[in-house]
């Protein structure tokens, strides 16, 4: 069986560059296009081969012309090219891989039953020189015929002192719709795998238009079927075992029992004794059985609805919270009113369904959900707000009081005796909180994590099986209560910023929630919160890329000791699986714009302040010249605060040289 593909596939480091193709046949004149060969004869693509061949290069562009397969064999015939697009001669090396398609999926045997693979050492492998830069690679696969369906890949240079570079894998042909995943879905928290700094980055391969094959790359390899069975394929860990157990080890908020964050159609596979269930379903087979077709069965709500995630979702879209400007009480306090709505707009009444002892913190630890009583928290804060920001909470936690109203809605108020001076030339408002209890809700969550300063939690910090809502009010003068403005805070995440990973529908941590991409983490970590120190990143921003890439990544893995201590392990969690570098698209919806970052500092612990932008990058770039550079272009980090520090001018300059479009501008460092 023959089959022809024609393609240009230049491999450079961060673009991907489509050339285009002459019509089968021999060489034409400079320039000129190929001519026509003999009938079911492949050609030569017409391009300029006055260039001088090369025999070394530092990028290797593969040209598949076509491809065969045998009985017993597979032939490819392909062109390579350098990083100049000289054709390249001297090829040493050449790798073939199949994955036959099978009834119980794709399988890459190593013995030779099903698919095959086959290097320059392959007994009766061989490489032959058509041409310059033009050449035939055959590869023995006993397994394989002229019926065998699947994934055919290749990939050539990398030999040992050849000095021509490894080209990129390739995916030469595939099925199509057999696959339960996409790379869209993998992408869409890994971003690009080809630069991640995790095992087998190198292995994601690409079609023959250019496009990446992330899931038929590994399926390769990473098969239906492990090589752990009686002819099973090529690697133990299959890629649904990835998928469903090692992502398991993730670090916080992310169930594989929500499938649709992978799978984003009907899976293909519904046989409980079959490739991917028996990865969580151990039934002691010895042999999988076959793929059955789905005829509609969607095994993904079945999942999600035992996770009790299907609920979850059901209580993110049926209520909002919202609260009322703030009004003065006459006497030096403040006070602002919540009201919950359901889905047609009737008031839910917060008193009646309140849950006063999960509520309380003497007795939220043994709380259980109530099913008449499924709010388990519901409470308000004030805040000051200057330039677009909350930069400090002058009312004084748990001293607030709590009135619950005959129509349902609950006023919280702070006394004059409980607003903390030094904000009065701030604006103040509210936000608030309200958590939804579901089947399975715990105070605390009992797994052990790690905190700054080589702290141990054992009882666990986050709830779990809740839903919150955040609400922000409007923004009043403290001197006489008339409106400032609505509440704005810039924003550069996307709504679905954190829940494309943190995908188990839950409150991400305590009474916090995933609203708005973020929008609800701020109430707690806006800039005037004192949350933590620089190098772990106070605000939201630097919080964030702290906590996934920088110091703060490595505070959360515990191990347990032998006598049952915890300890950290320093480590980083989940998210080094990405590279950060390249995955700022995953959050940021858009470039960072440097000069619309306010000129206004970060809060921190004792009394201690960090400028904005330094604040984010030093959250990342933590050593002491990054340090050195940031502080001798104005950047502050954990300077005192005095008196209104939030109305202190920053001296950064660093949109001078990074802003978007400059020559060291962060987006030609950072993909957004």
């Amino acid at each position: 069986m023959m089959n022809a593909k024609y393609r240009k596939l230049a491999l450079l480091l961060g673009a991907l560059m489509l050339g285009a193709c002459g019509s089968d046949g021999k060489d034409g004149a400079d320039g000129a296009p190929g001519t026509p060969g003999l009938p079911g004869e492949p050609g030569t693509p017409g391009q300029d081969y006055t260039k001088d061949p090369v025999t070394t290069s530092l990028t290797t562009n593969l040209e598949v012309l076509s491809y065969s397969l045998n009985e017993g064999s597979v032939s490819y015939e392909f062109e390579i090219t350098d990083e100049n697009d000289k054709l390249i001669n001297g090829l040493q090396s050449a790798e073939a891989k199949i994955a036959a398609l099978t009834s119980k999926g794709f399988i890459n045997n190593r013995d030779g039953l099903n698919g095959g693979a086959a290097t320059m050492s392959t007994e009766g492998a061989a490489l032959e020189v058509l041409g310059d830069g033009h050449y035939r690679f055959t590869a023995p696969m006993p397994a394989v015929n002229t019926a065998t369906e699947g994934l055919v890949w290749l990939r050539v240079g990398g030999a040992n002192g050849s000095g021509i570079a490894r080209s990129k894998a390739l995916i030469v042909n595939k099925p199509e719709g057999v696959f339960s995943t996409t790379t869209e879905s993998c992408y869409s928290c890994h971003v690009d795998y080809s630069v991640s700094p995790r095992r087998h980055a190198s292995y994601v391969a690409e079609g023959m238009d250019g496009e990446v094959n992330f899931v038929e790359g590994c399926l390769v390899c990473h098969g239906s079927v492990s090589r752990s069975f009686e002819g099973g394929g090529y690697a133990t860990n299959t890629l649904s075992k990835i998928g469903h157990i090692n992502h398991q080890e993730f670090t916080k908020d992310f169930s594989v029992m929500n499938c649709s964050s992978c799978h984003t159609e009907l899976t293909a596979n519904i046989n409980i004794t079959g490739p991917g269930c028996i990865d969580c379903h151990n039934t002691g087979v010895t042999t999988p059985g076959d793929i059955l077709p789905a005829n509609g069965l969607d095994v993904r709500t079945m999942h999600a609805s035992a996770a009790g995630i299907t609920q979850l979702k059901a209580l993110r879209t049926q209520y909002t919270v919202a609260l009322s400007t703030p009004v003065s009480d006459g006497a030096g306090g403040w006070c602002s009113t919540i009201t919950v709505t359901d889905a047609d707009g009737a008031v839910v009444n917060i008193s009646e369904n309140y849950n006063a002892e999960a509520s309380n913190e003497a007795t939220a630890e043994e709380a259980s959900y109530i099913a008449g009583k499924p709010i388990v928290y519901a409470g308000a804060y004030l805040h000051a707000y200057d330039k677009g920001g909350i930069v400090g909470r002058p009312g004084v936690r748990n001293s607030e009081s709590k009135t619950d109203n005959p129509d349902g809605t609950r006023t919280v108020c702070y006394a004059a005796a409980n607003i903390s001076t030094g904000y009065e030339n701030a604006g103040y408002m509210f936000s608030a909180r309200v958590t939804f209890s579901t089947p399975g809700w715990k105070y605390y969550d009992e797994n052990v994590r790690g905190q700054t300063n080589n702290r141990i939690r054992s009882h666990g910090y986050d709830g779990s099986m809740g839903v919150s809502f955040t609400a922000y009010s409007d923004v009043v003068n403290p001197a006489d209560g008339s409106k400032i403005s609505g509440f704005e805070r810039r924003l550069n995440v996307k709504a679905d910023s954190c829940t494309t990973c943190h995908n188990d529908g839950t409150a991400f941590h305590k009474n916090g929630a995933f609203d708005n991409g973020g929008q609800g983490c701020i109430a707690c970590h806006g800039n005037g919160m004192a949350r933590t120190s620089a190098t772990y990143g106070p605000g939201f921003g630097p919080m964030i890329h702290s906590w996934h890439w920088g110091n703060g990544a490595t505070v959360g893995e515990v191990e347990q000791n032998a006598d049952g201590s915890w300890v950290q392990t320093n480590s980083a969690n989940g998210a080094s699986a990405i590279n950060p570098a390249v995955s700022c698209v995953a959050c940021h919806d858009g470039v960072v714009d440097l000069y619309a970052v306010p000129a206004q500092f970060i809060l921190e612990p004792s009394s201690k302040m960090t400028s904005p932008i330094t604040a984010n990058c030093y959250a990342c770039h933590t050593n002491e010249s990054a340090l050195n550079h940031m502080q001798q272009n104005g950047g502050e980090v954990s300077v005192d605060a005095v008196g209104e520090w939030f109305k202190t001018p920053t001296m950064e300059s660093c949109a001078t040289c990074h802003g978007e479009g400059k020559t060291f501008g962060i987006d030609k460092y950072h993909r957004f």
